[in-house]
């Protein structure tokens, strides 16, 4: 009896689990009232209000409610929710805060669907491309049939012409601040997930390339993993020697966060060229890994192998942890105690309030004396703002690690958020010299913190708020704009070609120089600074 009704149990579990994506999937196509969209419009807008604590930092409170109320007087007909995305998205890219964000609804894969795509490649997978103005061109191409030529243009994904992604979708993507630089890098490197808003996911497509002024089309598939062999293959003994070399590399992955699906660590620590003194520290993002374990073990082997001249490379790290951005920071300059301005909220209870969204209920005994310690250490600062005054961050370390080498620090729009924040940092001690581009995040701080999500009640659509403006330790005068490079140097597609790394390459060469740029810039600085 307990057998079946387990069984019993788990059967309307399943069917209800397909409902669910049945249905979730039937509201994507489904036409929304405009009195209802317009109750979403006042839902956000609350919310908005309620959260965020720099509404007004780049666009002023009366041009704000305009918008708003502009919005809702162009409802006058029924809409899908992603057209409803459509007309939404643009008042949130002109409140130019990155993190707070609308987000359009993909469909989901029942339980089948994920079974059968478990595992498999995407019909681009073989192919990576890069955006030039409104245009994209084919950068590799790695099947084994009739493979195209790089630098060829992409101008339709079956039957849908890439400069309407551009057109519809580019503006979707912001950072922070007036700067652009955030939206081409991350549009260049995700405008694919719009083609499966489209089209939802498929096994094969069709690409149009042009290759001079002549169309050429090819068909691509989804790859699958080849189906396993019914007779079971004897397996090679394991040996203990084995088993020592296996559990070491389980151990570094652990530890500097191994990524199965770019098969990259989130740091790395290399040596570029035969001199071992020259050193490349590559970041990827500030979420994953031990780190208080590992930057310990990256800056003694930069101390073992005595290097004088480290580069930081931050290109397309879109932030993560403050903690994990303190650390590194730590190891980089001589006092690193403070590594954030203030911390400013929206109102005494909005950083509280905001535990209940993200956390699950079970939690809600302790979020209750979280959001009141909370609520305690809010209070108005000089500038009639609410300041939040705990701190997000410790670093302990070994002092005698700290770096005290030429620094280069390798930035471009994809620097974002906490890797925008530890630049400006690096900046303002004018510890580093910066080559690349702008970075995507603003150079005086970032509304971030908790970010919690909330659904629109009608169309489903789902909005996250940054709760907390987080700062560098000091401001520049200049707002809306990033951490400037000290060497301009923007990638093309020739460079994408032949794989070659000009921001590298320069700052190898400035080496080579014996750091003569570095050293004319720096001491400049430091002479204006003093």
């Amino acid at each position: 009896m307990k057998l079946t009704s387990l069984f019993t149990y788990l059967f309307l579990f399943l069917m209800c689990s397909c409902v669910s994506v049945e249905k979730y999937n039937a509201h994507i196509d489904k036409k929304i009232p405009a009195n209802k969209l317009k109750k979403d419009v006042d839902f956000a807008y609350k919310k908005l209000k309620r959260y965020h604590p720099k509404l007004d930092m780049y666009l002023a409170q009366n041009e704000l409610d305009f918008k708003f109320d502009s919005l809702k007087k162009t409802l006058t007909k029924s809409l899908k929710p992603n057209d409803f995305y459509i007309k939404f998205f643009p008042i949130f890219e002109s409140l130019e805060h990155g993190h707070t964000y609308i987000y359009p609804i993909y469909k989901r894969l029942n339980k089948k669907e994920i079974k059968q795509y478990k595992d498999s490649k995407s019909a681009f997978n073989d192919y990576s491309f890069f955006w030039k103005n409104d245009s994209v061109f084919l950068v590799h191409d790695q099947s084994k049939i009739n493979p195209i030529n790089p630098g060829s243009a992409l101008v339709f994904i079956d039957n849908i012409p890439t400069k309407y992604l551009y057109d519809k979708y580019k503006k979707s993507i912001f950072g922070d601040g007036k700067n652009t630089t955030f939206t081409d890098n991350v549009f260049n490197r995700t405008f694919l997930n719009y083609v499966t808003l489209e089209q939802g996911i498929k096994d094969s497509v069709e690409l149009t390339f042009l290759m001079g002024n002549k169309p050429i089309r090819k068909k691509t598939f989804r790859t699958y993993p080849k189906s396993k062999e019914t007779e079971k293959k004897e397996l090679p003994k394991i040996t203990k020697e084995q088993k020592q070399i296996d559990r070491k590399v389980r151990i570094k992955q652990k530890t500097y966060g191994y990524s199965k699906n770019s098969a990259a660590y989130s740091k790395d620590l290399s040596f570029p060229t035969n001199d071992s003194t020259i050193a490349v520290l590559k970041v990827t993002d500030f979420r994953k890994g031990k780190i208080q374990e590992l930057y310990k073990e990256v800056f003694t082997d930069i101390k073992n192998h005595k290097v004088q001249n480290l580069v930081l490379d931050l290109r397309n790290n879109g932030g993560g942890f403050i903690k994990d951005a303190h650390y590194l920071y730590a190891y980089l300059v001589d006092d690193s105690k403070s590594f954030l301005g203030e911390k400013i909220v929206a109102n005494k209870t909005s950083f509280g309030k905001s535990l209940y969204n993200i956390f699950p209920t079970y939690t809600y005994p302790l979020l209750w004396l979280g959001s009141g310690y909370t609520y305690f250490a809010t209070s108005k600062n000089s500038d009639n703002e609410y300041e939040l005054h705990i701190p997000f961050s410790f670093v302990k370390i070994d002092k005698s690690l700290i770096y005290k080498g030429n620094l280069y620090v390798m930035i471009n729009g994809g620097s974002y958020s906490a890797s925008s924040l530890i630049s400006a940092n690096l900046q303002l001690k004018n510890r580093a010299f910066f080559v690349g581009e702008e970075t995507g995040g603003d150079f005086n701080g970032t509304v971030a913190g908790l970010m919690p999500k909330f659904t629109l009640p009608h169309s489903k659509l789902q909005m996250s708020v940054g709760t907390v403006y987080l700062s560098p330790i000091e401001k520049r005068e200049e707002m809306g704009h990033g951490v400037y490079p000290n060497q301009e140097i923007k990638p093309t597609l020739e460079h994408k070609i032949k794989r070659i790394d000009p921001e590298l390459n320069w700052i190898l060469n400035d080496i080579k120089k014996e750091n003569a740029v570095y050293n004319k810039v720096l001491q400049i600085e430091n002479h204006l600074l003093n």
